[in-house]
């Protein structure tokens, strides 16, 4: 059940997938997994690349404030054929709403998957609203990811309060919900299933499906029969994260 090993077409329906939610809800760790999965497959969706060429692309445009950055690992990205574009050039460490150019060829670009980090406010979704036009040209899938134990995201209405937020300031639509229910080091199997049967309400409510579920790699070796459980009890897949995005206080062990 290992994240990287996981067979990428039941994930990836498009060759740009683009991670949107709530602050908080693990977008980028997520987006992250999921890049490097999409390289690990040998560029996933619509991929024709050569040697020595990124096997996947990931556009950090999570610009303003954000906690987490998936730039900060660009190279540690690179080596597992990941190709990190963001900021404006110059610009890639900054708190800056200045995103490089090089984001229009990342999704004109069809020799290669790509996704996209986007913020979890209005900012990010007015960020993301920028490419709309291009993203609609190329076609993509925007999922949105949901992790009941933050803040605003734990009740139905709150949850889809926010995906319509998110849908109107981006004005994209959003094609499939992720649960990402999780305490971090501290989950369990228990929180994911009562954060899936969360979403899968809210699925049921606003008519959008449920793309799959995750768990960390933790959750999947040390409960590994409850979360094959949980699928087979949902009818929906699992996808499992290695976590590379940790908070200062589990850095320090």
């Amino acid at each position: 059940m290992k994240g990287t090993m996981q067979a990428m077409d039941q994930f990836a329906k498009s060759r740009v997938t683009v991670f949107v939610g709530a602050f908080g809800s693990g977008k980028t760790e997520l987006a992250l997994n999921f890049a490097i999965c999409l390289a690990d497959a040998g560029g996933g969706i619509g991929g024709s690349v050569g040697d020595g060429a990124p096997r996947a692309v990931l556009a950090d445009i999570d610009i303003l404030k954000p906690m987490f950055r998936s730039r900060e690992l660009s190279a540690q990205l690179a080596a597992r054929g990941v190709r990190v574009v963001s900021g404006a050039p110059g610009y890639e460490t900054a708190d800056v709403p200045a995103l490089s150019p090089a984001i229009y060829g990342a999704i004109e670009d069809k020799s290669v998957p790509l996704v996209m980090d986007v913020g979890g406010d209005d900012d990010g979704a007015r960020a993301l609203g920028r490419f709309r036009s291009h993203l609609e040209r190329a076609g993509y899938d925007m999922l949105y990811v949901v992790n009941t134990l933050r803040p605003f995201s734990s009740a139905p209405e709150q949850i889809t309060a926010m995906l319509r937020a998110v849908e109107n300031s981006s004005r994209l639509a959003c094609t499939a919900l992720v649960s990402n229910t999780n305490l971090g080091a501290a989950s369990s199997a228990k929180e994911v299933r009562t954060g899936l049967g969360t979403v899968r309400r809210v699925s049921d409510e606003v008519g959008i499906p449920v793309r799959f579920f995750t768990v960390s790699l933790g959750v999947a070796q040390s409960c590994g029969e409850s979360v094959r459980r949980i699928a087979r009890d949902y009818g929906i897949p699992v996808f499992v994260i290695d976590r590379m995005v940790l908070p200062p206080w589990e850095r320090l062990y």
